[in-house]
């Protein structure tokens, strides 16, 4: 922030003004809105803010020039001291090396300072169906976002309810929910400078291409922490067959040499293959039942095949998560979903049948 030279002190307040437009760029128009601000207080504050959003700092002299007093005598008289006028935009305490920009410093973003079970969980959500994004337009302006994308009709209660529950409690920020009917995809997702640079530096994880993302060390390196991690991962990027294993694969040679390392290490049998640029696994069904039940993952996708073979004793095929959340809580009987399962598997043979006929043509 540029320095406020003494002599202005000396200068009649409409010089100071011309001074305030002139070198610090900003218009008249917001001086004047500030100024019409009847109560002393919230035209205080105001003030602050606008410096604060243009140069991440507050000055006393400026704060009551903008707000058309002579003297920083009056952030005293209301606020004890510029330090609890600071106070007001800095209600955290940062995390070093962690810029944060206007917007997270007004939202009240938080940074985890260390890693927690419930942080190892959501890496693993991020490493599954998560991306860091940083857009630059024209003029140069940044923006950052984390995005989590997941099936709309399979996991939209996991994620509205349960992702948009943890970056609460972990980060102090409410998700949006991009919601694409056509595509069948719901993304959750925050705009944050200080979540970017957290993910990015602290925990290492990378912008746009997880091609080479690896589960972070702390994380790695103890036993609790992994399972939460390899959780959220399961939870979003892999599925419960009809055998009810878990099955997946993962686009990250070094995310699933750590799987298959975290996997050996607590004694859970699976298949693992490795090919050029991704893993694949399979848990079959008791080993993957520790995982479901005693590791306990979230999403209702997984939860509700196991559920509804608990109770009915089989497995049914090409049924929705709120069509077994149905049947599971007496909305639809058993018959009427076996039913629906019949006619999408009909629906898949045929479909299947006719791509596979060379006979057929794709084309129109």
């Amino acid at each position: 922030m540029l320095k406020i030279p003494k002599k202005w002190r000396e200068l009649p307040l409409e010089e100071r003004t011309n001074k305030i437009v002139e070198l610090f760029g900003i218009s008249k128009k917001t001086i004047n809105k500030i100024r019409n601000i009847r109560d002393k207080k919230i035209k205080l504050i105001a003030s602050a803010k606008i410096q604060y959003q243009m140069f991440g700092e507050i000055h006393s002299y400026l704060t009551c020039w903008i707000a058309g007093y002579g003297s920083d005598v009056e952030v005293r008289n209301v606020f004890g001291s510029t330090h609890a006028l600071r106070s007001i935009f800095i209600k955290f305490a940062r995390v070093k090396g962690i810029e944060y920009s206007w917007q997270d410093i007004k939202r009240g973003v938080k940074i985890p300072e260390k890693i927690t079970p419930l942080l190892a969980e959501e890496t693993g959500i991020h490493l599954g169906d998560g991306c860091l994004y940083l857009y630059i337009d024209n003029n140069g302006y940044k923006s950052y976002r984390y995005s989590i994308t997941g099936n709309l009709i399979d996991e939209e209660p996991y994620h509205t309810n349960y992702i948009a529950k943890i970056l609460f409690q972990l980060y102090n920020l409410k998700p949006r929910f991009l919601i694409r009917p056509n595509q069948n995809s719901i993304d959750t997702t925050v705009g944050s400078k200080a979540i970017f640079q957290f993910k990015s530096k602290i925990l290492g994880l990378p912008s746009g291409s997880k091609k080479y993302a690896s589960i972070p060390l702390a994380i790695l390196q103890n036993n609790e922490l992994s399972k939460r991690c390899l959780v959220g991962i399961f939870d979003t990027d892999f599925n419960i067959t009809e055998h009810l294993a878990i099955s997946g694969k993962i686009h990250s040679i070094n995310v699933t040499r750590q799987i298959h390392e975290i996997l050996l290490r607590n004694n859970i049998k699976h298949i693992y293959k490795e090919y050029e640029d991704y893993g694949r696994f399979y848990i079959s069904k008791n080993y993957a039942k520790i995982i479901v039940k005693e590791w306990e993952m979230h999403n209702l996708k997984h939860l509700t095949k196991f559920e509804v073979f608990e109770k009915f004793g089989k497995f049914i095929p090409f049924t929705t998560t709120p069509e077994r959340i149905s049947l599971l809580n007496g909305s639809l009987s058993l018959e009427e979903l076996e039913k629906i399962s019949e006619k999408r598997k009909n629906i898949n043979d045929s479909a299947r049948t006719r791509t596979s006929d060379p006979t057929v043509s794709l084309n129109p």
